[in-house]
């Protein structure tokens, strides 16, 4: 991976580190790219979603549908 110098405001980045879990001994250019993997996959999970023809109602049937049939497939294997 290319290495890149970048200059960040240190308020956003202590806010940034604050909010990983585990914050603890991590390189601010770990934080950086955390917080960039996260709004990247935020966007494309949006993009996906306003691509949808389902609404949030059907949406939400076909997620609790799917995790009563996960949950009987469980019991049936115990």
């Amino acid at each position: 991976m290319a290495s890149r110098s970048v200059e960040v405001d240190a308020e956003l980045l202590a806010k940034a580190r604050v909010a990983m879990t585990p914050a603890a001994s991590v390189e601010d250019a770990e934080v950086v790219e955390r917080a960039l993997r996260l709004y990247v996959g935020r966007r494309a999970l949006e993009t996906a979603q306003s691509m949808s023809e389902l609404t949030e109602d059907e949406a939400m049937r076909i997620a609790y549908d799917e995790l009563h049939a996960m949950r009987r497939e469980r019991r049936s294997a115990a």
